[in-house]
């Protein structure tokens, strides 16, 4: 039983851009109570992606699912989005793939076609988001009426005073959202949980309407 489980999980893979990818969708799947019938792969680096990728692409795999941010450290990062969508769609079309020119809002998956698997993707945080990335998503998660998200939002907007003061050394503006997320974390208990460990611990909700819809995909990509 154990060899056709793991079988079957070698056959399917999802890509994700790092670690903290990895933890944050294995504690979403589990704790949505979805089939483990997926390994998650950390690629390192989203530059790492394609190149996992396009390898994949000629093995024996039934289905690959890419999860990676929609942001970039560039003077227009409204256009990340953009970039990193036409970046996946021109290589699957190299491979004989047909793919929208513009990503579904609710996921992209492309029908496989003679031995090439099926494909799935997921721009964080929701498809349509630029910029956007993962910490957006699991903002998401936070409790709605949450006192302290409103107080770490309060602080933010002092660093933005701050920065245009000129003082200090700080974060560049596309990862507020990573400041916002780790910022409502280091003030819980236990202060400074990683992501995944939070949903894992119930802190962030699952059941919001974002993670629903991200989860919906998964399980449609790989059921």
């Amino acid at each position: 039983m154990n060899t056709q489980i793991n079988r079957r999980n070698w056959l399917k893979k999802l890509l994700v851009e790092g670690k903290e990818d990895l933890h944050v969708v294995a504690n979403v799947r589990n704790s949505c109570q979805l089939a483990d019938n997926f390994d998650i792969v950390d690629c390192e680096s989203v530059s790492n992606v394609n190149l996992k990728l396009a390898s994949l692409l000629k093995t024996k795999l039934e289905v690959i699912g890419i999860v990676i941010d929609a942001d970039a450290d560039t003077e227009s990062p409204e256009q990340a989005l953009t970039a990193r969508w036409q970046s996946i769609r021109d290589l699957l079309r190299r491979e004989g793939y047909t793919v929208s020119d513009d990503p579904a809002p609710d996921g992209t998956i492309i029908a496989g076609f003679g031995r090439k698997p099926k494909i799935g993707i997921w721009l964080m945080p929701d498809n349509v988001q630029y910029p956007g990335m993962l910490e957006d998503f699991v903002s998401t998660m936070i409790p709605p009426g949450d006192l302290t998200l409103s107080i770490a939002k309060q602080a933010l907007t002092e660093v933005d005073n701050a920065r245009a003061k000129g003082q200090g050394s700080l974060f560049k503006p596309v990862h507020r959202s990573k400041a916002l997320i780790h910022t409502w974390l280091s003030w819980q208990d236990e202060p400074g949980k990683p992501m995944g460990i939070a949903i894992r611990a119930r802190m962030l909700d699952h059941n919001t309407h974002l993670c629903q819809r991200f989860t919906a995909w998964l399980n449609t990509l790989f059921s």
